[in-house]
């Protein structure tokens, strides 16, 4: 098991509440619970994140479990989440995980920045953990509250970063609309000429995407672009799982120029990639600062930053907090 003993105890004590509350806002706790066990946190500083969270959270749906043969009939039904739940539940302990995965990812992908990517993320924090339970309600979070965003699907020659540019350059002063993250971003495809618009570069890697996330996120310290950081540590951690990835990857960028756009859009500030020297501690010192800390979104951040500049070499990532 991949999570300790303490964690994976919170997770199933935690299981009992929703996975969002208030106004469609993101239960967070398990994934800052498997955020901070990654970390090295110790039993009292987990058990300190589950006791401040909790008061805040709601029950889930008592609603009760009906066998469902088409998942999809459930989606945006908070009436039906349990019935949800228990399908991938069972598709879990009978596929196993990579099966499944294969087997339920597509169908979901087209709302991959749904709810803001959470329910991407919450999927992705419970494959690094290796928990089935956690892995189920992903899915079913992101089958909850499955929403497409309509865009062009012509490709033009330009990279990723120039797109990004060409496209901020043709929306430059984008209207807030009111609600959250997710309603930002839905209003975004409502703008005059957008479907016109061509969002996708020929060529799209993976390291495309997370160069421009963590360019833009650093260039503006834009809550919603955090998110663009957070979602792709996420892609990352359920591509291999992807049977199409190039799918999977269109649809994230799809979704972060529409995060980026619904941000005003504002001005990237450049970032310098200094040579790397003390690692180490600028590595702990994010760690800690995330230990530390009592919010949510530091926590995942500190926790995905760690992670892709391990991957990447990226020496930007360890400037997350700065």
């Amino acid at each position: 098991m991949s999570i300790t003993r303490d964690c994976a105890q919170l997770l199933e004590a935690g299981s009992r509440y929703h996975v969002h509350y208030g106004d469609r806002l993101a239960n967070h706790l398990p994934m800052v619970l498997i955020a901070l066990d990654k970390m090295t946190a110790t039993p009292e500083q987990l058990r300190h994140a589950f006791d401040r969270s909790t008061p805040h959270l709601q029950p889930r749906p008592g609603s009760p479990v009906k066998e469902v043969s088409e998942v999809a009939d459930c989606r945006n039904r908070d009436d039906r989440f349990a019935s949800a739940l228990h399908y991938y539940e069972q598709q879990l302990k009978c596929l196993g995980i990579a099966k499944c995965l294969q087997q339920e990812l597509p169908p979901l992908l087209p709302s991959i920045a749904t709810a803001a990517f959470h329910g991407l993320i919450r999927t992705a924090y419970g494959i690094d953990a290796r928990h089935l339970e956690e892995i189920a309600m992903g899915l079913a979070y992101w089958n909850l509250d499955y929403h497409e965003l309509a865009s062009s699907k012509e490709q033009v020659p330009q990279t990723a970063a120039e797109c990004i540019t060409q496209v901020a350059e043709q929306f430059p002063d984008v209207p807030l609309a009111p609600g959250n993250i997710a309603d930002h971003m839905q209003s975004v495809t409502g703008q005059p000429g957008w479907m016109e618009t061509p969002i996708q570069p020929k060529l799209l890697g993976l390291e495309d995407i997370a160069e421009v996330a963590i360019t833009a996120y650093l260039g503006t310290k834009d809550f919603t672009l955090l998110h663009g950081v957070t979602g792709c540590h996420a892609l990352r951690l359920i591509l291999p799982y992807c049977t199409d990835q190039e799918m999977a990857l269109r649809y994230f960028w799809q979704g972060l120029v529409v995060a980026y756009l619904s941000t005003g859009p504002k001005a990237i500030q450049p970032v310098a990639s200094d040579e790397i020297q003390d690692i180490r501690p600028q590595q702990a010192e994010i760690r800690e600062t995330a230990l530390r800390s009592d919010d949510d979104h530091v926590i995942k951040l500190a926790y995905s930053a760690l992670e892709e500049f391990h991957y990447y070499g990226d020496a930007r990532y360890l400037k997350i907090f700065h």
